[in-house]
């Protein structure tokens, strides 16, 4: 069954999903797609990629969460952003990346606290904005999702010895 557009934007809220995955496997599940001609199954994919349908999950909702992947009636298919992204070089990647994380409201509301503030923060401050934001449950793993997605497209810096974030300025693609 297809999802209605008021779903899609629910689900567009929903940061937990990228906490669970990593950009590899979110890039191998879309070239597996891709091989398969754009649509496929998720068993069929499961199969390709030898993931475990447990695994597979998360994997799916992160991908679709990110506007890459559309579910409807078991079928998976990319999209033409999708295509973009996996035809595309590094730099133009990290872009693409960059114009969807920026997008993502939590994401956003990071970049707002540290334009701010006008500061780096230390990642207590990080986990307490973000704990108010999405709840303190499961703050920790998405700071540490927001810190990977936004050292990746380059617009944070994050300092493992100081536990510090601060803003970076991207390289032109």
């Amino acid at each position: 069954m297809a999802s209605k557009p008021k779903d899609r934007r629910q689900r567009r809220t929903d940061p937990h999903r990228l906490a669970r995955v990593t950009l590899s496997e979110i890039l191998g599940l879309l070239e597996a797609i891709d091989e398969a001609g754009g649509e496929s199954t998720a068993a069929a994919v499961g199969q390709d990629v030898e993931e475990d349908v447990s695994r597979l999950g998360p994997i799916l909702d992160a991908t679709e969460f990110l506007g890459l992947l559309t579910v409807d009636e078991g079928t998976l298919r990319i999209t033409d952003l999708s295509r973009r992204i996996l035809h595309a070089g590094v730099r133009e990647r990290k872009a693409i990346f960059r114009s969807i994380v920026q997008d993502l409201p939590l994401f956003h509301l990071l970049l707002e606290k540290l334009r701010s503030v006008g500061r780096p923060l230390s990642r207590d401050e990080v986990v307490q904005a973000i704990g108010a934001a999405a709840g303190s449950h499961r703050a920790e793993d998405l700071v540490d999702a927001l810190v990977f997605w936004g050292r990746y497209v380059e617009l944070l810096r994050y300092d493992g010895n100081s536990e510090q974030l601060s803003l970076r300025t991207p390289a032109k693609a």
